[in-house]
């Protein structure tokens, strides 16, 4: 296959999963030798990152995308696709979507459109032209929001995709050793170390988290519990661990680039989200080290986690049933090890980087031969 040139467009002011992962495809499709051209909003934390890749055949163009209405932005899109031979334009986020998807169908380029969160989609006009006039196909993180997607007007649902996001092996695997981490925290060798991982905002259900503590510790009096990440409801949280006296037991460590160890340090690790979900990341990443996981029933985390062959299902907005989940996987050792070794040879078949990148480069192979016809 000859190489490609793309460009990934994507509008997002904040740090997350999807952006992540953004990121993360610029970096696999450099490493296979294609071009890839990075819009991103201006001052974001997409682009902080950005500027630590340094290879001849990457490009960053850090632009305001507040608005898909700006002339401004769209003309200037439009004649750095025109001057940079583009192949395939990949957005993600709904005004960069705009932007970069009527560029395309001006300019005649295929439009990739990737859909990272199950939540609704208002398919009201001229909404729903974002998903079904616009775009040569849609890439969803996962099958409950590929439904989704289909269910919108107009879609023709042969064009929808499910591409779970995939973890690097080389990062996350049953190797890392959690140890610095216990250390850092003071964890004892005879503690519970309970952890959630991922932004803090309102649906990431960290209040449920919170809730469920006094829970686990009638049982387990020892047990720690950490909350790794940033978000707009930092501040919150961190206000109520205060509140509920639990400033000795819950530790709020901000954002950390140690993901890997921090998984590993981990007893058991929880996501408590209630919506919005495609495929967290930090699902495939306990999975790849071996990290039991307690996870909510929403989008595709049943799935994903074999409907409890591979983790611990609970309910959502449900702290004592999020309790429950810890403590089973504290009660039953040997039932969780099962889990974790169904889930880690899940992880090594089905959701590694590799893998993703072979299914979403299919994708760009497909669109840009169909259109050349």
């Amino acid at each position: 296959m000859k190489s490609l040139h793309i460009l990934h467009t994507e509008a997002a002011a904040g740090w997350g999963g999807q952006e992540i992962r953004v990121l993360q495809e610029t970096q696999l499709l450099l490493e296979r030798g294609h071009r890839v051209s990075l819009v991103c909003h201006a001052d974001s934390p997409l682009e902080t990152r950005a500027k630590s890749i340094f290879n001849l055949r990457f490009q960053l163009l850090a632009i305001p995308m507040k608005s898909a209405l700006s002339l401004k932005v769209f003309f200037n899109l439009c004649r750095y696709i025109s001057k940079n031979n583009i192949d395939v334009i990949h957005t993600h986020s709904s005004v960069d979507s705009w932007l970069g998807g009527v560029a395309g169908k001006l300019l005649g380029v295929p439009v990739i459109r990737t859909r990272h969160v199950s939540l609704p989609v208002n398919d009201f006009f001229p909404n729903h032209l974002l998903y079904s006039y616009i775009p040569q196909r849609i890439l969803t993180s996962g099958n409950m929001i590929s439904d989704v997607v289909k269910q919108i007007r107009c879609v023709d649902s042969k064009k929808v995709i499910s591409i779970s996001a995939g973890v690097d092996l080389s990062k996350f695997n049953s190797g890392v050793s959690g140890e610095k981490i216990r250390d850092e925290l003071k964890i004892e060798v005879d503690e519970f170390l309970v952890g959630k991982i991922g932004v803090i905002r309102g649906w990431k259900g960290h209040n449920y988290f919170l809730e469920a503590i006094p829970f686990i510790l009638k049982e387990i009096p020892k047990a720690r519990f950490v909350i790794v990440g940033d978000g707009p409801g930092f501040k919150e949280i961190q206000d109520k661990v205060r509140v509920a006296g639990l400033d000795d037991k819950v530790v709020l460590l901000g954002h950390r680039e140690d993901i890997p160890e921090i998984i590993a340090a981990l007893d058991v690790q929880v996501l408590a989200s209630f919506k919005g979900e495609g495929t967290p990341q930090v699902i495939p990443q306990a999975f790849a080290v071996k990290t039991p996981i307690v996870a909510t029933t929403i989008a595709s985390i049943p799935d994903l986690l074999g409907n409890g062959e591979r983790g611990v299902l609970i309910e959502p907005k449900n702290a004592l049933s999020l309790a429950q989940g810890v403590l089973n996987v504290f009660r039953n050792p040997e039932i969780a090890n099962r889990l974790v070794e169904n889930a880690n040879l899940f992880c090594r078949k089905e959701l590694t980087v590799t893998q993703m990148m072979d299914r979403t480069i299919s994708v760009y192979k497909e669109v840009t031969t169909s259109f050349l016809k």
